[in-house]
């Protein structure tokens, strides 16, 4: 079955032939995707069997898939919550002398209740038919009931993406004969560096940021570095804006993001298990050790958990 759109509100037209409890897995020949698509979307040049990505964001079902979305309840009272922002002031030494000055405060606004929705984070890897053709493919899924929304929020994935894909039968799981390697993480060489050499391989994180949130954030990575990690990991693909400071000595992994109002997650998995998961298993409430908030209390609260 080849659907071709830019988007679908519901699979029943294009299930009609499955069978309940059907294996079944959406794809895309390689050789007919403009290979630029592949790699902006986070796949190496080689296009390797095996290769899986999150795809990076390139509509809104795909940064939905990513970052997952908020649902605002304006038949709700507003609340009162909190940002970080950077004050300034001038701070008086005498004799008409004063002294620029600034910190990171918490600023109230109102808003809406708001209620998050996280990524259902979607994965596509590369894989060889038997023929030898490479397909780009989703992973497998159960044809039930219970998961056409999770089956249609796939589709949609691979029309914003290419255009296009064709549902195919659990045939293809049997010929995938390439170990997965995941790209979704860039490990930066290992050594301790000072925050001048760290700071502007960060930079680029920080592309599509406001310059009154990169002060923020800036000063987050900073307090995080000083603390000398072994290594550090920045996001790629569907995973970009994140970053993971290891420190394996301490057994706690701190994954961070260029969101300035948002969270930051401390782990105790090994490294090499963590970059195997996927980003709706690495922000599951049930496997992180901690979960700071971004507020004022975050600096203190992170010197407390590094200095142990």
């Amino acid at each position: 079955m080849l659907i071709c759109k830019k988007r679908i509100r519901n699979v029943e037209h294009y299930v009609k032939s499955l069978s309940i409890g059907q294996e079944i897995i959406l794809a895309v020949p390689v050789n007919q995707t403009d290979p630029k698509i592949l790699q902006d979307i986070g796949f190496n040049r080689n296009l390797d069997s095996g290769e899986t990505v999150l795809p990076a964001v390139v509509g809104p079902i795909t940064e939905f898939n990513s970052n997952g979305k908020y649902t605002v309840h304006k038949d709700q009272d507003m609340e009162t919550v909190y940002r970080q922002g950077e004050w300034s002031w001038k701070e008086f030494r005498g004799r008409d002398t004063t002294v620029e000055k600034s910190k990171i405060v918490d600023i109230p606004y109102k808003r809406y209740p708001r209620t998050f929705i996280k990524p259902p984070a979607i994965e596509i890897s590369i894989a060889a038919h038997s023929n030898g053709e490479k397909i780009v493919i989703s992973p497998s899924i159960l044809y039930e009931k219970e998961n056409e929304k999770i089956l249609l929020h796939a589709i949609n994935v691979f029309l914003e993406i290419f255009g296009y894909c064709e549902i195919r039968n659990s045939e293809l799981e049997s010929i995938i004969k390439a170990p997965v390697k995941k790209l979704n993480w860039d490990i930066l060489p290992k050594g301790r560096k000072p925050w001048g050499e760290l700071k502007p391989l960060l930079n680029e994180l920080n592309n599509s940021v406001s310059e009154g949130n990169k002060v923020v954030i800036d000063k987050r990575f900073e307090l995080i570095n000083t603390h000398e990690p072994e290594f550090v990991a920045l996001g790629r693909a569907g995973f970009s804006g994140y970053v993971v400071f290891g420190f394996p000595d301490k057994n706690l992994y701190i994954l961070e993001s260029n969101q300035t109002n948002n969270a930051t997650y401390v782990f105790q998995e090994d490294w090499e298990h963590l970059s195997t998961m996927t980003k709706a298993e690495i922000l599951n409430d049930k496997l992180h050790k901690d979960r700071l908030v971004h507020k004022k209390s975050w600096f203190n609260l992170m010197n407390r958990l590094l200095y142990q």
